[in-house]
């Protein structure tokens, strides 16, 4: 005999299913390299593919809250994009419950900066999911998948830049051109190889010439300024104009000893022959560089010497028309001496007079630009060529990271300390009458990279003796 069990249900029990939770969702797009092609661009591909993924989720609860966040023109390689940054001031704001992009690499592509954003993720309890890759920060298979993903991002990030470096060594080995800046009298064709341009030749060769019959480096360059002739003028990648000015002894003494006019290219330290046509003739470049070599004063006995602490930007200090200051040191005054930087003799014509400057009050200018920069580098990375921004040192999340670091314990270097790194970081300031041009060295910043991403450098390691050079 069988018994059915019947299980009664209370006449005002609701038998609906459960009301669905909203999920409300943000969109973020970015691609490295702006495009204004016609038609359907990279970003709108991206954007129209995580609003169709969330519209399939409707039925969970899921719907479009805001507009989407579109970097455009912006590298993953850092997370200094602005519509990122106002996506994560927006996520703190519970403003929505998820980010969906259509990649993750299209967030960010590397393992540190995952690593950054991840807790403002958690903290806020939102989550992040890609519309490609089976993730999803809320569940702890998603938290691997996302981790995995970012570090394959970040090794292909790597190869890229790797594959870069040896395009460049091709390229050098080749005998083409691929260094930071065209030499006067040179222009760069679709080959990357350096063709002549006779107008500008003829005035590098006349400088050649012209030196052979000078009496001194501050007399020629004299003689150059007032002929007109300028440096090479070049665009950076972000449209600021660079050379153009009158000739220093540090512009001229990189055009004398610049043996790309016979022909030659750099590669692996040492000069090769180029397959670009020589401007200035073997003989000639021969017997300027024995006229050089004469004059450099590492030859001669100097009668005096300065101390590199006090004087770290000897011989890189010019008025504006290429006229070089010199060193001054006081005899003693109440048992102290007094420094400067002593500004070349006036001029006959009627231009405004150089002044001469405190060794105090330029370090200290020359300092702030410095730590100012330490502070946002930015503009020394838009500045970088290709050659020096694929190389490790010049990583944006290390150089901001680094440098900012360096700032912060700035203060507790010793003089000699400071005195070295002004050595190294700065090429030369150029005075004018109602502003001072600070150049920096970037092979100097690359060589604090370096050491910063070694973390060898301390308030107390102690710097390289300073050397004597003379006045």
């Amino acid at each position: 005999m069988s018994h059915d069990i019947v299980i009664r249900v209370p006449a005002n029990e609701s038998m609906q299913p459960p009301p669905t939770v909203v999920r409300r969702c943000a969109i973020y797009a970015r691609v490295s390299v702006s495009s204004n092609a016609a038609g359907l661009s990279s970003l709108q591909a991206q954007v129209q593919a995580c609003e169709a993924y969330i519209q399939a989720q409707r039925a969970m609860g899921w719907e479009l809250v805001a507009p989407a966040y579109v970097d455009d023109g912006f590298s993953g390689r850092n997370l200094e994009r602005p519509a990122l940054r106002q996506l994560m001031q927006d996520l703190q704001t519970d403003k929505f419950d998820a980010v969906v992009v259509q990649r993750l690499d299209r967030l960010c592509r590397s393992v540190r900066d995952i690593c950054d954003l991840l807790p403002t993720f958690s903290i806020t309890h939102t989550a992040l999911v890609s519309t490609t890759q089976a993730l999803d920060s809320e569940t702890p298979v998603g938290r691997l998948t996302l981790h995995l993903l970012t570090t394959f991002s970040e090794f292909e990030r790597e190869m890229v830049g790797e594959r870069i470096r040896d395009k460049f060594a091709i390229t050098r080995a080749s005998g083409k051109w691929q260094r930071n800046g065209i030499p006067l009298g040179y222009v760069l064709n679709d080959q990357q190889e350096l063709q002549i341009d006779n107008k500008e030749a003829a005035v590098a060769r006349d400088i050649f010439e012209r030196f052979l019959n000078s009496v001194s480096m501050p007399t020629l360059i004299e003689e150059l300024n007032a002929l007109g002739y300028r440096t090479k003028a070049h665009v950076s990648r972000n449209g600021n104009l660079h050379g153009g000015k009158p000739f220093d002894r540090n512009t001229l003494n990189q055009l004398l000893r610049n043996r790309a006019y016979i022909g030659e290219v750099f590669f692996q330290n040492e000069w090769h022959p180029g397959q670009h046509e020589p401007i200035v003739s073997r003989d000639l470049w021969d017997r300027v560089q024995s006229i050089r070599s004469k004059r450099a004063r590492r030859t001669g006995v100097p009668n005096s010497t300065i101390d590199l602490v006090d004087f770290p930007l000897g011989g890189r200090v010019y008025w504006h028309d290429g006229r070089a200051y010199t060193v001054f040191e006081s005899s003693l005054r109440k048992g102290r001496r007094y420094c400067y930087y002593k500004a070349p003799p006036r001029s006959d014509d009627n231009a405004t007079t150089p002044v001469t400057i405190s060794t105090a009050n330029m370090h200290k200018l020359v300092i702030d630009y410095l730590r100012a920069c330490f502070k946002d580098p930015q503009p020394w990375l838009d500045d970088l060529s290709d050659e020096w921004r694929c190389r490790p040192e010049f990583e944006p999340t290390h150089v901001k990271s680094s440098l900012q670091k360096m700032d912060s314990v700035w203060h507790l270097f010793l003089e000699p300390l400071v005195a070295d790194w002004i050595i190294k970081l700065v090429d030369r300031v150029v005075v004018y009458p109602n502003q001072v041009q600070i150049v920096l060295s970037v092979e100097g910043l690359s060589e604090l990279l370096q050491v910063l991403k070694s973390d060898t450098v301390s308030p107390q390691k102690a710097p390289r003796k300073a050397t004597k050079t003379p006045k």
